[in-house]
């Protein structure tokens, strides 16, 4: 009753603590962004609903390519393009996970920067496209597309890389679980937007490796650390 009096014949009152409070009133987020990691690049997307003051439960989803990390692209011709020798399979990485945000410092009065601590889990599935290349044989005039094979091609009857689409027909899945541990740093100055810097990191683990790169070792485990520019937006119910 005398706070609901103050606040009718002082309005700043409120006005100030919603500034400072900002976050609390907007009960579902949405934003979605563009990542960079250490094995390639990526899009995500996540959507945030009202848990408490602090914290809010998130449901989320990432798109990213998957890279050997010792891929080294080569080039023979200017005519043919670039490929990475030995390779047997691109990567794509689909996550579909859950997990909560916790903020850890609010924005000073509505302005600066907000700090959440965010942390997910869930299904990752990875598609496998083969790679097919360009090579020669003894006696051929004209190149053929054929999928990588580690008992009959080399380096120099390999003339450069095939057509991207195709392999398409072939795709496998490779199901696994992922982790992912983040910073989140959001600096938009309107209330109801969205704008994010994160840094983080995930772990990808399947059951058995993720066939890459040939003569070298593949690995079931993959961890990524990763940088995303973020926007979106936050309402009420």
């Amino acid at each position: 009753m005398i706070y609901a009096t103050i606040l009718f014949f002082n309005p700043s009152v409120g006005q100030k603590e919603d500034k400072r409070d900002h976050t609390v009133g907007y009960h579902q987020i949405f934003y979605s962004g563009l990542q960079i990691n250490n094995h390639g690049l990526g899009i995500n997307f996540r959507r945030g609903f009202h848990k408490t003051v602090k914290k809010k439960k998130l449901f989320e989803l990432d798109f990213v390519t998957l890279k050997h990390p010792r891929e080294v692209k080569q080039s023979l011709n200017d005519i043919n393009g670039n490929f990475v020798f030995g390779k047997l399979n691109d990567a794509y990485s689909l996550r579909l996970g859950f997990g909560q945000h916790n903020i850890l410092a609010y924005k000073p009065f509505g302005e600066g920067v907000e700090l959440k601590a965010i942390y997910s889990f869930g299904l990752t599935t990875t598609f496998l496209k083969p790679v097919y290349y360009l090579v020669v044989f003894p006696g051929q005039l004209q190149p053929i597309e054929e999928r990588f094979d580690a008992e009959k091609h080399e380096l120099y009857n390999i003339v450069g890389s095939g057509s991207y689409f195709k392999g398409f027909n072939e795709l496998s899945l490779q199901p696994g679980l992922y982790a992912k541990f983040a910073l989140n740093f959001e600096y938009a100055a309107e209330r109801q937007s969205i704008r994010s810097l994160e840094t983080g990191v995930v772990v990808d683990a399947y059951f058995k490796n993720i066939e890459i790169l040939a003569f070298n070792r593949n690995y079931p485990v993959y961890i990524s650390f990763y940088l995303s520019l973020q926007f979106g937006r936050k309402w009420y119910r």
